[in-house]
């Protein structure tokens, strides 16, 4: 350090950033044991059923600056059962094969459980002592080895390795390159889109929607995205709005349509779905102001003015007013639920459409995922298309009017799971769907204010 406290040559200056460099080949989460396990893990999620993301974040409240993600969790998984009830499970995967700290891992499983309201948590290890099963019986936690791993994975040899969010190559990309440009993008809250990216999918239905209409109403601000944050967003908007619809879809045999209906409008107004004390507050409050309106007038015609006709706004109607958007979130939910057995693949659908073929890879035209691309998923995730519209405008929508041009077509026979997919095999031919569906769906739809 010079004596003017400017930087000799050739060497950084003390308390300034350096800029970012590339990780050392290997040092990758992905490229590590550790890393290599949650994929392998993930992926056996989604081959049974499940949407699976890898590494996803937890949030700490109240932090201060560098000190905002608490945890992360290594495999987010979400199960949708026919009944479209959901259920969210977290599986910790540890790469060491010796029994140091598996007891406090498994006790620190079970607070975690209870900190994110989870239905499930798995200890995922090469190997799980005896100690260390019996104490996870006590505790309710599930735990998977090495061996378990391996015979589940002989069923599915035949789903790709790498794919959207289980670290798909052109998904990785994009998402990284995401995380640079949005730092120049003032107009797109940092707490918006990790919600959206990283939080969305253990947030309410409602929580869901209000983040997706804000994100509508930042990008209006912001003008243009480039790309690939405008595909990237628009693709975790789509997944907020679906995942929200499948759990309200799935409370439709406990409740009313009206009594949803009644729900969202209460929160997405006040903010809470089951408090109508704010509401009767507003009610006193507008009455009160009337009251002192009226008798201030009257004094004033007493005096000898003129009596004048005033129109008084209401606040309860100001604050309560519901979205316009209501009308055609409930028909997606309904639609949801007409429809369980497609429905509760839906969020595996949207993964595979935004996040591999929207991002340019090919895994998801492979024959392990025939089953997620019939026309009906096709109608589902077209509903969801203008739904999102009328939700967040077309500006976010934009980048997803692909998704009406991909190959969908009726399921085909499944071959054999457990051996992997020959070099000569071709994939079955899905049949070919007309654009007039999507067009007939999506159009007449306004724009966002």
């Amino acid at each position: 350090m010079s004596t003017d406290g400017s930087a000799l040559p050739g060497k950084p200056a003390r308390g300034k950033r350096q800029h970012a460099r590339e990780p050392a080949p290997g040092t990758r989460p992905a490229d590590t044991v550790g890393g290599t396990l949650e994929r392998r893990v993930a992926r056996l999620e989604f081959a049974e059923g499940a949407l699976a993301r890898l590494r996803v974040p937890v949030p700490a409240d109240d932090a201060g600056a560098g000190r905002d993600v608490l945890t992360d969790i290594d495999v987010l998984s979400i199960d949708v059962d026919t009944r479209l009830r959901i259920s969210r499970s977290s599986l910790e995967c540890k790469s060491g094969r010796g029994q140091t700290g598996e007891p406090m891992t498994l006790v620190w499983l079970a607070g975690f459980r209870q900190l994110l309201h989870l239905d499930h948590v798995v200890l995922v290890r090469p190997s799980v002592s005896s100690r260390g099963r019996s104490l996870a019986r006590r505790l309710s936690i599930a735990v998977l080895d090495e061996s378990t791993i391996a015979l589940r994975e002989s069923a599915h040899r035949w789903l790709p390795e790498r794919f959207a969010h289980i670290d798909g190559s052109a998904c990785s990309s994009a998402e990284t390159r995401t995380d640079r440009q949005l730092k120049g993008l003032p107009a797109l809250p940092p707490e918006l889109t990790h919600f959206l990216r990283s939080e969305a999918l253990l947030a309410p239905s409602a929580a869901l929607l209000a983040a997706v209409e804000r994100l509508g109403t930042a990008a209006h601000q912001q003008g243009i995205l480039p790309e690939p944050t405008r595909t990237v967003m628009a693709g975790h908007a789509l997944m907020a709005v679906i995942f929200a619809g499948l759990q309200d879809a799935g409370r439709l045999d406990e409740e009313s349509e009206r009594m949803l209906r009644r729900r969202l409008e209460r929160a997405l107004t006040t903010g809470d779905p089951d408090d109508d004390y704010v509401l009767t507050l507003l009610e006193r409050a507008d009455a009160v102001v009337r009251h002192i309106v009226g008798r201030t007038h009257r004094a004033y015609v007493d005096a000898g003015a003129d009596p004048i006709s005033i129109e008084m706004p209401s606040l309860r109607d100001t604050v309560a007013t519901p979205p316009g958007y209501i009308d055609d979130y409930v028909d997606l939910v309904q639609r949801l639920r007409a429809n369980p057995l497609v429905a509760r693949d839906i969020l595996q659908t949207a993964e595979l459409a935004c996040f591999d073929a929207l991002l340019g890879d090919d895994a998801w035209k492979e024959p392990a995922f025939a089953h997620l691309f019939t026309l009906e998923h096709k109608g589902l995730l077209l509903v969801a298309q203008r739904c999102l519209i009328r939700i967040a405008g077309r500006q976010i929508v934009e980048p997803l009017n692909a998704l009406a041009q991909l190959s969908f077509g009726e399921a085909v026979a499944v071959p054999d799971r457990r051996g992997p997919l020959a070099a000569n095999d071709a994939p079955p031919q899905p049949v070919a769907t007309s654009t007039t569906v999507a067009n007939d769906l999506l159009a007449g739809q306004g724009d966002h204010p």
